[in-house]
């Protein structure tokens, strides 16, 4: 019905405009109300949460589509334009030695000199694994490889076996000979660190899926992945597993902790413990004691002590640091890759060395000659014994050997590197550097006193 004195297309236009606002303000309230849906998970946002995740989640797996085409990650760290191996070297500034890495592509640990020469390779197959383990045991999945690990003086080597793209993430710990036989294997679901102690035993990280809420934190619903503390013996035998959420309860952090994962929708990855360091009477800082590790909880920015007798948390840090991998203790201070904390760069990555005590940065390296850190995933860092600091940064697959003023000493690229298309490489897990006089064994790829200058 047209208004008095207005003409039959002034009319249609004010209908339509009027259509619109309607249309635009229905929208709008179905945009809210979804965020809220989704925020604070009324129904039916847990039905279609969990079953876009599963149909994701079984995407991945069977292989339709990668990682990052399900957005389950991001690349996180630019692909240097580079091929494989050593890119840069100054003698005059390296600490020199033997650098041992694994990448996300092979079930083993290379061994390279200065130059960038594998002088030494351990793997162990999945075929290996299933036949001296057994089928139950090793499952097939296609998709193991090797993070963590530790090197023995005699060329023994610990390694934390993951399986990429399952859950739980985790997978085992086994430890092979210089000649990559297998001596043992522990199946309590390892993954991410392992570190051994002064006293020889041997601290890591295990995961599993919990079904059942946990008491006075009845709030984190089901299923949970739940980290444990695992400490084994030398042959491989599980002495301790603590679970990590449940440490919490009943201590003075258990309020903390829920204000630290209030709100936040990690699918169940309410801590995702990446690091473990135990106590080292060698190497003493203020706020570990004996008998305790010091973990770090990525998911809550936070580091905390855990005390292995009690099972209970006796500390907690959060500092300025975001999404942080790898702490150190190192002459009385903590050294740890930031991943995502430097945000005068836009959330970019650092290393930073602080009094654990005072939080007071002492130290850091972000940007300097030859190197600009970034990795939004994984990285770990190793003090040397010149105090030089070599830095992994996993998502680029670069290895970056610093002086303390600025400057890059080494360079390696992760191998695997297509030289048709360059940026596109594997990831390193972890790298770590040693002095040719802590090895005593003889290496498959030339012999030790042959180290390329």
């Amino acid at each position: 019905m047209n208004r008095p004195n207005q003409n039959p297309e002034q009319s249609s236009l004010r209908e339509l405009i009027e259509r619109l606002i309607f249309f635009a303000a229905v929208a709008f309230l179905l945009f809210i109300g979804g965020l809220m849906v989704a925020r604070l998970g009324w129904f039916p946002y847990p039905i279609v949460d969990d079953a876009v995740t599963a149909a994701r989640a079984e995407a991945i797996r069977q292989g339709w589509i990668n990682e990052e085409e399900a957005g389950a990650t991001l690349v996180d760290g630019e692909r240097a334009d580079t091929l494989a191996g050593v890119s840069f070297h100054d003698a005059s500034l390296s600490a020199g030695g033997y650098t041992v890495y694994t990448s996300e592509i092979e079930e083993a640990a290379v061994m390279v000199d200065i130059a960038g020469n594998t002088v030494h390779r351990w793997s162990l197959s999945e075929d290996k694994m299933r036949e001296h383990f057994g089928a139950e045991r090793v499952p097939d999945a296609r998709r193991y490889g090797w993070r963590s690990f530790h090197l023995y003086p005699n060329g023994d080597f610990l390694a934390v076996v993951t399986r990429s793209k399952w859950t739980p993430y985790g997978f085992a710990l086994v430890k092979v000979d210089k000649d990559s036989n297998v001596l043992w294997g522990n199946f309590g679901y390892a993954h991410h660190d392992v570190t051994v102690g002064e006293d020889g035993l041997i601290y890591a990280i295990g995961q599993e899926i919990r079904e059942d809420r946990i008491p006075d934190f009845d709030y984190l619903k089901p299923p949970i992945l739940n980290d444990f503390v695992l400490v084994v013996s030398d042959d491989g035998k599980t002495l301790h597993r603590i679970s990590i959420i449940e440490a919490f309860v009943g201590t003075p952090f258990a309020k903390a902790f829920k204000q630290l994962v209030k709100g936040r929708d990690w699918k169940g990855d309410f801590l995702h413990v990446n690091a473990i360091e135990p106590y080292d009477s060698r190497n003493r800082i203020p706020i570990l004691r004996e008998n305790e590790v010091l973990i770090s909880i990525r998911n809550m920015d936070a580091l905390a002590t855990l005390n292995l007798g009690t099972g209970k948390i006796t500390g907690l840090i959060i500092g300025s640091w975001r999404a942080q991998h790898d702490p150190d203790i190192v002459n009385g201070h903590i050294v740890l890759f930031d991943n995502r904390g430097d945000f005068a760069r836009g959330s970019r990555s650092r290393v930073i060395e602080f009094d654990p005590v005072t939080q007071q940065i002492t130290w850091q390296a972000r940007t300097g000659n030859g190197f600009d850190l970034y990795s939004g995933w994984g990285a770990n860092q190793q003090v040397l014994d010149n105090g030089n600091v070599l830095v992994t940064e996993a998502a680029p697959g670069r290895v970056v050997e610093l002086t303390r003023d600025g400057r890059a000493a080494w360079v390696f690229n992760s191998p695997g590197r297509s030289p048709v298309n360059p940026m596109r490489a594997p990831s390193l897990l972890e790298a770590k550097r040693y002095a040719p006089e802590s090895l005593s064994f003889e290496f498959n790829g030339q012999s030790k006193p042959q180290e390329t200058p």
